[in-house]
């Protein structure tokens, strides 16, 4: 379906219509899809460079779980997290995306639910354990930290026709039902179970670049970018002095000298640390001596 956008006296109508609904709404939820993460280079799949436009083995295929790491917040992500934090109307996030970019804005795990899983959190197969890891991990040969158990971790990440994860589907549900306005944005609202929450909430919008099947439920249908609708939301409710998006992103790497190289890598799995472009060893003249002196003691 082609994407558009509307017409600047038909969004200034919306939008009125919006912001009534957000100044009489307390219990405020997100419904994000692939097209929020667009602005950060990450492919949808139903838009006009989307996924299904490419061939099939491209397209199952999708984003390399590797380039997630290198990826960083929209301020369509960030918008969402300031309102949680400045705003408790403002309660939960479900997202039918894998690339873990509300966490990495600043939206708490808890206040969070990955519909279809996510490539940074993997669950133990035997006890069930689970671990949110900041980067991606090596697919194979990945084993439980707890050591009574040992058995093997998998990526809670499902693909098209796999089996939903219970605990994040439930969450979502009971947060859809429980709101009074639902904001939907970047879906096609075409897959289920996600396509369905939204309307167990008593109001919700969407906003997305192309029409839905659930347009005709919906309260308002704004085709708009996302990021341009969240600044909206933010200039409506606070003033410009409040309205500071900056975060702080820290991740962890090691850096190391292979041969004639200086490369950086992921501190517990040893890998390549991607979100690193370049890296640049300068070192004084004193901390060369000390290195060489251990270097000397080792070879003792």
């Amino acid at each position: 379906m082609t994407e558009f956008l509307d017409q600047s006296d038909e969004l200034q109508e919306k939008y009125s219509k919006l912001y009534s609904l957000l100044d009489v709404s307390e219990h405020i939820v997100f419904f994000t899809g692939a097209g929020i993460s667009t602005a950060a280079n990450i492919p949808d799949f139903r838009g006009d460079h989307g996924l299904d436009k490419a061939p099939l083995n491209i397209a199952q295929m999708g984003i390399s779980e590797r380039d997630l790491d290198s990826k960083m917040p929209t301020v369509g992500h960030r918008a969402i997290s300031f309102l949680m934090e400045k705003d408790p109307r403002f309660e939960f996030v479900a997202t039918s995306n894998h690339d873990g970019l509300h966490q990495k804005s600043g939206t708490p795990w808890e206040k969070s639910a990955n519909v279809f899983g996510t490539a940074f959190i993997e669950e133990c197969l035997t006890c069930k354990t689970r671990y949110i890891r900041k980067v991606i991990t090596p697919a194979l040969h990945r084993r439980c930290e707890k050591e009574e158990c040992s058995g093997k971790l998998k990526k809670t990440g499902v693909r098209y026709g796999q089996m939903v994860p219970v605990g994040p589907l439930k969450k979502a549900e009971k947060a859809a039902k429980a709101a009074d306005l639902v904001i939907v944005l970047g879906s096609s609202m075409r897959t289920s179970p996600f396509c369905d929450l939204p309307s167990l909430s008593s109001c919700f919008v969407i906003c997305n670049r192309q029409d839905t099947p659930y347009d005709t439920q919906a309260e308002i249908c704004i085709h708009d970018h996302i990021d341009n609708f969240m600044i909206r939301i933010l200039n409506h409710l606070f003033s410009e002095t409040k309205r500071d998006l900056k975060f702080e992103y820290r991740q962890e790497f090691v850096i190391k000298a292979v041969g004639d190289e200086v490369i950086a890598t992921t501190p517990r799995f040893n890998e390549p640390a991607v979100f690193i472009e370049n890296v640049e060893l300068r070192l004084t003249v004193s901390q060369v001596l000390i290195i060489c002196s251990i270097l000397q003691l080792c070879r003792m």
